[in-house]
């Protein structure tokens, strides 16, 4: 009776001061005489200030058409516009699935705290205080993370983060390829910050939506409302931050309020698919800033990580595999986790139409080796048959282990060069109908015999389960798996 409609709230931030607009003297001395302990008690459980509380009869504010033009709206519901800034105007309704609804955690909360305080909920204030991030679509934990060589070090960080050592890792830069766990840890680092204080401003955002956000508060003139909402938080993760790489205005902003909360002690966690020194058109100011911080690798998972992830994804998904079609499944599967769960994905699928078949959907026990055979054959007949073409693989190649055509084909002697050279050939007589001499013609070589030759060594080494060192890595790698992922690699592409 007394807030939904007959308030409006003001905080000024300079001043600490929270000003309540009421319509008439009448509602100004109620709220006075029964709320006014309660509204600043829960002001100062939101806002961890001293709040100086002002009541101030406004009826101009609580006509429609003042209403109306004020908060961009067509309903002149006071509800819908409870909350305003000193500064400019902030609607405390925002989209639940964009980062408004984390951003406007500072003063919508404040509303609903009040209105519980006002009605003798307590517990619901406190309520209100965790529910500021409902809009967080935080699907992933840390606790979820399978941990391997390839990712131990940004997985130790991340919980390093929300830590006690947390700013001796602060910002932290997670990047490596597609699909092998950054958005998980990003996740599970405000997943983790929340559950130790829910209270706690957090927000979880691509680059590109912060863009849109930035741009969309330039427009709509509440540039300094948006800002003051992204500087009092205590974490920002944002996962493809090179998005923004090429955007002057959008980087020169993230710039100064990743300052500003760097400033206040809270904490940054990005993510990219490249390094910050590598990433194009990112500004020598923030790449200066982020590797100040903890930059941190993922990459492809090796052999016993993938068993690993198989085994927990398809417990989630309630599927039970031998461990033989655990050790088929990582075989198959030796690029991103993605790939993973859209392997299991179709498993299932194929489960499902079995049970179905086999009637009234009975088990049909672990899933074996048979079974996982019959996804791939499937997968393989529904496949459009082509011709794989030599220069088809000589480009996929070169272009997954970054090594010019122009080398692979001269005489150069270098370890990557000659690695990349080797799995062209082998990959040429897996996949095409050529011959070594025309293997030799097409790869410009004077004699075929040193094709023979290369062929043979690398299916030796292949038997042999050896381990190689890719371009631009210094960690060991299996050569099996390395050539198993390129092969697929020229199949799909």
């Amino acid at each position: 009776m007394w807030f939904d409609r007959s308030t409006r709230m003001r905080y000024h931030n300079g001043d600490h001061k929270l000003q309540l607009d009421v319509p008439n003297r009448f509602v100004a001395d109620w709220i006075g005489r029964h709320f006014r302990e309660d509204i600043r008690r829960a002001a100062a459980s939101e806002l961890g200030d001293d709040i100086d509380l002002r009541l101030e009869v406004c009826p101009e504010s609580f006509t429609q058409d003042n209403v109306a033009g004020r908060h961009g709206i067509s309903d002149a519901n006071p509800a819908d516009a409870s909350v305003t800034n000193s500064s400019d105007t902030v609607s405390s309704s925002t989209d639940s699935t964009a980062v408004g609804a984390s951003l406007t955690a500072g003063t919508s909360g404040l509303t609903e705290a009040a209105t519980a305080a006002a009605r003798g909920e307590p517990g619901r204030v406190r309520r209100t205080v965790a529910s500021r991030n409902a809009g967080l679509n935080l699907r992933h934990r840390l606790d979820q993370f399978v941990v391997g060589p390839s990712n131990e070090l940004a997985y130790a960080a991340a919980s390093a983060l929300v830590g006690d050592q947390g700013n001796a890792h602060n910002p932290l830069f997670i990047h490596g390829g597609c699909g092998l766990g950054k958005t998980h840890l990003l996740q599970g680092i405000c997943h983790a910050m929340l559950q130790q204080n829910p209270a706690a401003r957090v927000v979880y955002v691509t680059g590109e939506h912060f863009t849109n956000q930035f741009l969309t508060a330039v427009r709509s003139n509440k540039i300094d409302p948006f800002r003051k909402q992204m500087r009092q938080l205590d974490l920002l993760a944002i996962d493809d931050v090179h998005f923004i790489a090429d955007k002057q205005a959008t980087q020169q902003e993230f710039l100064h309020s990743f300052d500003a909360i760097e400033l206040k002690g809270a904490r940054v966690a990005l993510a990219s698919d490249s390094h910050p020194k590598l990433i194009q058109k990112f500004s020598a100011a923030l790449v200066s800033r982020c590797v100040r911080g903890m930059v941190v690798e993922i990459r492809l998972p090796d052999l016993p990580t993938r068993l690993r992830i198989i085994d927990a994804l398809a417990q989630r998904r309630g599927l039970t595999i031998n461990p033989a079609g655990v050790q088929l499944l990582a075989a198959r599967c030796v690029g991103s986790v993605r790939e993973i769960e859209g392997t299991l994905a179709r498993l299932h699928a194929l489960i499902h139409l079995r049970k179905q078949a086999n009637g009234h959907g009975e088990d049909l026990g672990p899933i074996g080796p048979s079974i996982v055979s019959q996804l791939y054959a499937s997968e393989s007949e529904a496949r459009p048959k082509r011709v794989i073409r030599f220069d088809h693989i000589l480009e996929v190649v070169c272009r997954e282990l970054g090594i010019p055509t122009v080398k692979v084909l001269g005489n150069g002697r270098h370890r990557d060069v000659v690695l990349a050279r080797a799995v062209v050939i082998y990959l040429a007589r897996q996949l095409t109908s050529m011959s070594c001499p025309e293997i030799g013609a097409a790869m410009k070589r004077p004699s075929h015999s040193t094709i023979v030759t290369a062929a043979n060594r690398m299916a030796a080494q292949i038997r042999d389960n050896q381990s190689i060192t890719l371009p631009g890595t210094t960690q060991p790698a299996s050569l099996p798996e390395v050539v198993e992922r390129l092969k697929q690699a020229v199949l799909r592409a």
